[in-house]
């Protein structure tokens, strides 16, 4: 059982290492260099974002670019790479080379900007010198983050797996990690610029796919009911976390920071009506599309089988109800149109003798 399933994950990974795309591959390789990198102590200061070395005036802001590819555990690295190679497969042939190489900058340089601004918190409420130089900011925790929400927008009702009690679905993992990731920040097992890196890789990764990323259709963002931000959660919790949403939404809107959600309804004809959800892109769409096709194709293939169990009605086969020497008449009408005739002929006549009688 144990050696089936290493062999599945070496086999998808060995796929995915020969069909990704040169963005996946450079992103690998910079992980695998910058952790080679990690054991002098010198390139880790470099490379890193070290919050009090980005303010004048060292001014070292290329670490906000080079910070992600720094990892100073094995493990780490070997997980990041596991991961970017395995999603990177799914999302690299939709979205494309740039638009992926686009999403990772917009992940992880905010990121280490949210993640530098809470260091200068903490450096202000603990007066500890450490989060301002002794504690660099590192690893690809961020991204690991976004790519669970871009799988959860592609399937969002895929279940990995299911258990008596429950059914872990696509939708729970970004929820999922982030307690795990908090459980072992606890444990001390994982820094907490990992937890908070993780934690705003995916609320940054949601807001730029609900909000901003431009489809091919001409229009933004992804305003599905599936990728809300409430469907992050738990049903139990679902409505409150909706409320709060949409309130923050509504106070973004009136100060412009998003457009307003608008539904376009084409009511020219009067045969349908057909309402057109701003920001469904063409491939999810699609994918819907082949989903519906499927469960219809299935739903069919019953059908016609229980059709088959039932005979045929043949005119030239013999009923097994009866013996086989039986014949049964042919139950047709003939019509006699001359008789018919003469009849109507001789009905008129008798009527014309009686009108000159009288």
């Amino acid at each position: 059982m144990k050696q089936t399933f290493v062999h599945d994950i070496s086999h998808q990974l060995q796929s995915a290492v020969f069909s990704s795309g040169l963005t996946t591959k450079l992103i690998c390789l910079f992980c695998i260099i910058g952790y080679c990198l990690s054991f002098s102590s010198q390139c880790v200061r470099i490379l890193a974002v070290i919050p009090g070395r980005v303010m004048p005036p060292n001014f070292w802001i290329w670490t906000f670019v080079t910070h992600s590819f720094i990892e100073l555990h094995l493990w780490h690295t070997i997980i990041d790479v596991i991961v970017v190679f395995l999603y990177s497969k799914m999302i690299e042939p939709l979205w494309g080379t740039k638009e992926l190489l686009k999403f990772y900058f917009i992940v992880t340089i905010p990121n280490a900007l949210v993640v530098t601004f809470a260091y200068f918190l903490f450096y202000g409420l603990t007066f500890n010198e450490e989060y301002l130089f002794e504690r660099p900011i590192y690893g690809l925790a961020s991204f690991l983050g976004a790519y669970s929400v871009v799988i959860k927008q592609i399937m969002p009702d895929t279940v990995l797996a299911t258990t008596p009690f429950f059914k872990l679905k696509q939708d729970h993992v970004p929820l999922l990690i982030v307690i795990i990731s908090t459980i072992l920040w606890l444990a001390r097992a994982v820094p907490i610029h990992f937890l908070i890196m993780l934690s705003f890789g995916i609320l940054i990764s949601w807001t730029y796919l609900r909000f901003f990323q431009a489809h091919q259709n001409g229009t933004k963002g992804d305003m599905s009911t599936t990728f809300a931000f409430a469907s992050f959660f738990p049903p139990l919790i679902a409505p409150v976390i909706s409320v709060f949403a949409n309130t923050i939404f509504e106070i973004f809107v009136k100060l412009r920071l998003c457009q307003p959600y608008v539904k376009k309804n084409n009511v020219m004809s009067t045969s349908s009506l057909t309402i057109t959800i701003p920001g469904a892109d063409a491939v999810d769409a699609d994918r819907r599309r082949q989903k519906a096709l499927k469960a219809l194709n299935d739903r069919m293939k019953v059908k016609d089988s229980t059709n088959d169990a039932w005979p045929e009605l043949d005119d030239t086969q013999q009923s097994p109800l009866l013996p086989p020497t039986h014949q049964v008449p042919s139950s047709s009408v003939q019509i006699d149109m001359n008789n018919l005739m003469d009849v109507s002929t001789s009905r008129k006549n008798d009527l014309n003798q009686q009108q000159s009688a009288s």
